[in-house]
């Protein structure tokens, strides 16, 4: 009987030993910057938060948001690290000087279209000639997104009107203030179709390919923590699969980050599920990242936002997604 009591110490040690020699990673915390207010199509990285991803990672995360412009400032300046960006401000930063850099694309199309009732007989851009559109403001992916797919199908400032109606589209087009309004194709066109309502919708990235949202970091982040942005890489990589395979759980993780999300809001759900169609779950060839990076320039010189062309090469990095 010692002897079986003696056996079973020695393998208490040996274990303890073990747990000692193999410690937890150290957790890194950082703030991750979003964008617009919290949303289901934000999904994603709550359920890294919820299911242990980031902790995964090594990472404490806690989330952020606010204006895109503050909030690619702060990354830029190294007070912070991480956000998600659209690819036309990573652009507009990095040739005012900030060293912001895409490390993971977000979307494998650009999120932005023109939705307009079919009793508006718009179903082509052409058709946008002579039309009042809805849009937020002059700024952001809607209006960067509205003037390429217009130059795209030769329409120039003058073929159009474009109005700021701030993001009341969908009531401004149900309502008849406006003929056509600009949107985020996982939000308004989905409750346009919950409420009844037939709709023509132009996708821009039916017309040209543009980067959309990204996760950005910054140059020193890049050189001198590449672990730390590995390991967000790689978290935002296994959150994406987890959520579009399993929405359902990625909805409920939702409720507690979405004030007054109800548990069966079939719009909010839909809007989830249409989100999930146009996420990159996997990588791209550099080349054609290239070329979705040199056309978002030529719409922004296009449009007198930028004055000069920088090297797109630089805006982006594929290094942790190989």
């Amino acid at each position: 009987m010692k002897r079986i009591m003696f056996l079973v110490l020695i393998l208490c040690l040996a274990l303890t030993a073990c747990k000692a020699a193999s410690p937890e990673p150290d957790i890194t915390k950082i703030t991750l910057n979003l964008t617009y207010i919290p949303n289901v199509q934000f999904a994603p990285f709550y359920v890294a938060i919820e299911k242990s991803i980031f902790a995964k990672y090594g990472l404490e995360v806690s989330l952020a948001y606010g204006n895109e412009a503050d909030m690619v400032a702060l990354v830029g300046s190294d007070n912070q690290q991480f956000m998600i960006a659209s690819g036309e401000q990573v652009l507009l930063s990095r040739a005012q000087g900030l060293p912001v850099i895409s490390v993971r694309e977000w979307y494998k199309d650009y999120p932005v279209g023109v939705a307009s009732l079919k009793t508006s007989q718009i179903s082509q851009p052409a058709d946008l000639r002579g039309k009042v559109i809805g849009l937020p403001g002059l700024y952001g992916a809607n209006y960067i997104g509205f003037e390429a797919l217009a130059a795209h199908a030769g329409l120039g400032d003058a073929d159009y009107e474009l109005r700021s109606i701030g993001f009341t589209q969908v009531e401004a087009l149900v309502t008849e203030q406006v003929d056509a309004v600009v949107v985020y194709l996982a939000n308004e066109p989905v409750q346009l179709r919950a409420r009844g309502y037939e709709i023509d919708l132009l996708r821009v990235a039916d017309s040209l390919s543009l980067v959309g949202n990204c996760l950005v970091t910054n140059e020193k982040s890049l050189n001198e923590r590449s672990e730390l942005v590995q390991g967000m890489v790689n978290a935002m990589n296994e959150a994406l699969a987890v959520t579009a395979a399993d929405p359902e759980m990625a909805y409920e993780v939702c409720q507690k980050y979405v004030e007054n999300l109800a548990a069966d809001d079939p719009i909010q759900k839909q809007v989830l599920l249409e989100s999930i169609k146009i996420w990159q779950l996997e990588a791209k060839p550099a080349e054609l990242e290239v070329e979705r990076w040199e056309n978002m320039q030529t719409v922004l010189l296009e449009l007198g936002l930028m004055t000069k062309e920088i090297d797109v090469r630089e805006a982006f990095s594929d290094a942790f997604t190989r």
